[in-house]
């Protein structure tokens, strides 16, 4: 792991001759290598070796000389990784910031960089830096005004003040999951979050058909159940009764909500993807737990049912349940429907399944 140390002023850089070299050619030239490096990534971590390959420098003295005056000016951080020496920029407005503060200040910056985005509390700085109370206090709502620094509260220590760079966003052990802000559960953010996360269940699992489409609803349904009842009680072989008039789904409504036959269950791993892709949550990353939270609070409300461990679909409210006459028959899920026949032991007439939806007494088999 990478930690920051402190850079010491050099002597004047000096030629061969022993002739001290013009600092002001030193500054130009270690500006140009600033320019070379901020060519690359941001974050990039520069080496010796690195910064040799760019060419800037005519020699490793003059290389150390340019990384000297960029560190004195706070251009360049110094850092250690695996006991070798290595850099990463600052941005130039936060550079000149740094120069401006006095030396206790920039003490305590250093070590709120060090911390990074799992941040430092108060205490701990005025362990750290020897300094009192009262003058931590002030230089931390210095760095805070000059917007070097934020104080954020930290999710596990409600009552601890947690101090990181101003650019960095805080860890999820400081400020929590995605579904918080400073600690506490953004309603708002969860309400949006699940009508966009319904809206795609939706529209993976589910389609719109027109209002009478397979319609059998009640309250016809159950007259047109009742009349067929009627109908068969009356007559003395239910093969020798009279058509009954077919039920007429109504021609208007608006459109109905039904499950598709062959849909795309969207599964945990899918949705925190989608989720990120819309950047939602305002560079907040949504990993795989905090969208199984989310979830499942969606499926006690009744908004999602599992189909399985990680797949979801919508749930059609109640007034949109689809009826199917067949399987609404007891025929449709009959445990010996490959056995019934028109004649033999097993008929509409002897079924004792078929009379009990009907509410008659089915004949005695053969």
């Amino acid at each position: 792991m990478a930690s920051a140390s402190t850079a010491q002023p050099d002597p004047a850089p000096k030629t061969e001759d022993g002739v001290a070299q013009n600092p002001v050619d030193i500054t130009i030239r270690a500006d140009m290598l600033y320019d070379e490096c901020a060519k690359r990534p941001d974050g990039t971590t520069f080496f010796q070796r690195d910064l040799t390959s760019m060419q800037i420098a005519s020699d490793l003295t003059e290389l150390l000389d340019m990384v000297a005056s960029l560190s004195n000016r706070h251009l360049l951080k110094p850092l250690q990784f695996d006991n070798e020496a290595c850099w990463k920029l600052r941005p130039r407005d936060i550079a000149e910031k740094l120069q401006r503060l006095v030396p206790d200040e920039r003490m305590l910056y250093q070590h709120i960089d060090i911390a990074q985005t799992e941040g430092v509390w108060s205490k701990a700085l005025r362990a750290k830096t020897n300094l009192a109370q009262p003058t931590v206090t002030k230089y931390l709502k210095s760095l805070e005004s000059k917007e070097l620094i934020q104080a954020v509260m930290s999710v596990k220590t409600p009552n601890r003040k947690m101090y990181l760079l101003k650019h960095l966003t805080p860890s999820e052990d400081v400020a929590g999951g995605p579904w918080q802000n400073e600690g506490d559960f953004d309603s708002a953010l969860i309400d949006i979050a699940t009508q966009v996360i319904g809206k795609k269940v939706e529209e993976e699992t589910c389609i719109r058909v027109a209002g009478n489409w397979n319609t059998y609803a009640s309250p016809d349904r159950q007259a047109a159940i009742a009349h067929k009842k009627a109908q068969v009680k009356g007559l003395p072989d239910i093969e020798d009764g009279l058509a009954v008039q077919p039920y007429k789904a109504p021609e208007t409504g608006p459109p109905r909500l039904v499950h598709r036959s062959n849909p795309f269950y969207p599964t945990t791993t899918s949705l925190a993807e989608y989720l990120n892709s819309i950047q939602l949550l305002r560079g907040k990353t949504v990993r795989e737990s905090d969208m199984d939270q989310l979830l499942e609070m969606m499926v006690l409300d009744g908004t999602l049912e599992k189909v399985t461990a990680t797949t979801y679909r919508t749930v059609l409210p109640p007034s949109k349940q689809v009826y199917n006459g067949f399987v609404d028959a007891p025929c449709g899920n009959c445990p010996v429907f490959d056995l019934c026949s028109d004649e033999g032991p097993i008929t509409a007439r002897t079924c004792a399944y078929f009379a009990e939806w009907l509410e008659t007494t089915s004949e005695e088999p053969y």
